[in-house]
């Protein structure tokens, strides 16, 4: 299909030469940009935006002055956001992302401020080299509806182009739920690498994520990929060392949290890397013993090295996500050899 559209003045666009998708009947030539048509032959529900038009059927049309999206399935609820698979056109093509609403209005800043922290990120000179393991911010902005309660707001999220939609993605939570007893530890070993190499690049740019949590480590199995959300909590910590408490923690793991955190101090990379190797313990299925995790596929070598993430003293912890990582590959090929590639499966999701 394509588009012949004319901007005018008066906030119409005209349509030529465009006819509906599903029935191929000529749309009408003047239509209101962003918004929905129903074809007048069909009766098919529509979406018109300034680059092209699609079936809304099914979903829930919401515009922007930049883009229409057609809102649909329910993917997840997090602490802070509900979030739904969305689509948009662009360039010709259709895309599929993430539309991140507030759950309640009173959790509003938070969604402006993981739109801060991954608009920070994203003007990182070497942000392209991490792009994979992040979502990207496309717009943000204040969400009203017909049933008149407070504004609410969204983030419309992507993610790398060869996740070709969110249903592909599933969060540590959802792994551990599939698999009770938990992960075996080489299974955890790519997802502990990926992390720690955006947590690095994280910590880089000044910005501490403060909930390395279940919930927000997604992972698709196939490929091994993995991308960190979540940024609602994040807070900023310039190279000079200053900054500022984190205004919120994920209530549902708050006894995850280190202690320092906890007594509302600024949190620094250890703070993260402490979440998560938690996070990586819960994955497998690990218990704690006298501060040492224990799992019978665990080594001691490699339970020393998870032990140190969780001092209550942060200075006792590691301190930079690359050399942990640095030591993680020593670690591992001492342990088990060369790196070899393993299957990991995940129930499908539909699309």
């Amino acid at each position: 299909m394509s588009i012949c559209s004319v901007h005018r003045d008066d906030g119409l666009m005209a349509i030529k030469d465009f006819k509906c998708p599903n029935c191929g009947r000529a749309l009408p030539e003047s239509t209101r940009a962003n918004a929905l048509l129903t074809c007048p032959a069909c009766q098919s529900t529509l979406l018109i935006s300034e680059f092209s038009v699609a079936d809304a059927k099914d979903a829930v049309a919401v515009a922007t002055p930049t883009h229409a999206y057609a809102v649909s399935k329910l993917l997840s609820k997090d602490d802070i956001c509900t979030v739904y698979k969305c689509t948009f056109s662009a360039e010709g093509e259709t895309w599929t992302g993430m539309f991140r609403i507030a759950t309640h209005a009173a959790d509003n800043d938070l969604v402006e401020q993981e739109a801060r922290a991954l608009s920070h990120l994203q003007s990182a000179h070497n942000f392209d080299k991490f792009r994979p393991f992040l979502p990207s911010l496309l717009e943000s902005f204040l969400f009203s509806d017909a049933s008149g309660d407070p504004p609410r707001q969204v983030n419309i999220l992507t993610m790398h182009a060869h996740i070709a939609s969110p249903a592909e993605l599933y969060s540590l939570e959802e792994v551990r739920a599939e698999y009770s007893g938990g992960i075996h530890p080489k299974d955890m070993a790519w997802m502990w690498r990926r992390l720690l190499n955006v947590l690095g690049f994280a910590h880089a740019s000044g910005v501490i994520h403060g909930a390395v949590l279940p919930p927000y480590v997604l992972i698709e199995p196939r490929d091994h990929k993995l991308a960190l959300t979540g940024w609602g909590f994040s807070v900023r910590r310039p190279a000079s060392g200053a900054g500022s408490p984190m205004t919120a923690i994920s209530t549902s793991y708050e006894g995850w949290y280190p202690p320092e955190i906890l007594a509302k101090q600024v949190p620094s990379a250890a703070a993260d890397l402490h979440l998560a190797a938690r996070t990586m313990l819960y994955v497998i299925g690990a218990k704690m013993h006298g501060g040492t995790p224990e799992h019978y596929l665990l080594e001691p070598e490699m339970a020393a090295y998870f032990a140190r993430f969780l001092h209550d003293d942060p200075s006792r912890r590691p301190q930079s996500a690359w050399d942990a990582l640095d030591e993680f590959d020593r670690l591992i090929e001492s342990l088990w050899g060369p790196r070899t590639f393993r299957v990991f499966t995940m129930p499908g999701k539909g699309s």
